[in-house]
């Protein structure tokens, strides 16, 4: 019927323009077509609506992307900072315990000395790991973002096909 649709209407316009539109069996058919120009109008809005959100959303989960990975760096950047301090702290905590346990006479070849110079690795390679934990909670987080942000895009254009569909159909 669509192919056939462009040949009515200039039949139709051209039986009018010779008639003065005194051919009243033609009124129908051409309500018809009206119905079905109008229809296809209404799909291609549609259409243009559905593709204009697509873009829209595919904007918005690429900035949330970029934005992602820069908090992703900035994690990283921290991480490797905080590990910098942790050892160069460590380092200044034995050579200070090293230097207690001289000026006591102690050396630190000795059990009890060996045992809280092993405690002070001990208590910094816990913080590295409650580090590491947190840090991974947080990549965690933002990866879950874009995740949920994407499934959100996705109900959404969803939705508004199916508001289309009723729209169409009623």
């Amino acid at each position: 019927m669509g192919s056939i649709t462009p040949i009515l209407s200039q039949g139709i316009g051209l039986a009018n323009a010779i008639t003065g539109g005194g051919l009243p069996f033609l009124g129908p058919v051409s309500k018809v077509l009206d119905i079905q120009n109008s229809g296809r109008q209404q799909r291609e809005e549609q259409n243009m609506a559905l593709r204009q959100l697509q873009q829209q959303q595919a904007m918005q989960q690429t900035q949330s992307i970029a934005q992602a990975g820069l908090e992703k760096q900035k994690i990283a950047t921290q991480a490797a900072q905080a590990e910098s301090d942790r050892r160069t702290a460590l380092k200044r905590a034995v050579a200070r315990q090293r230097a207690q346990f001289g000026s006591q006479g102690v050396g630190s070849d000795g059990g009890s000395s060996q045992a809280v110079l092993l405690g002070l690795f001990d208590e910094s390679e816990d913080e590295l790991k409650k580090r590491e934990q947190l840090d991974a909670l947080k990549i965690n987080a933002l990866d879950q973002g874009i995740s949920q942000s994407q499934s959100l895009n996705l109900l959404q254009a969803q939705q508004l096909r199916e508001r289309q569909k009723l729209a169409r159909l009623f």
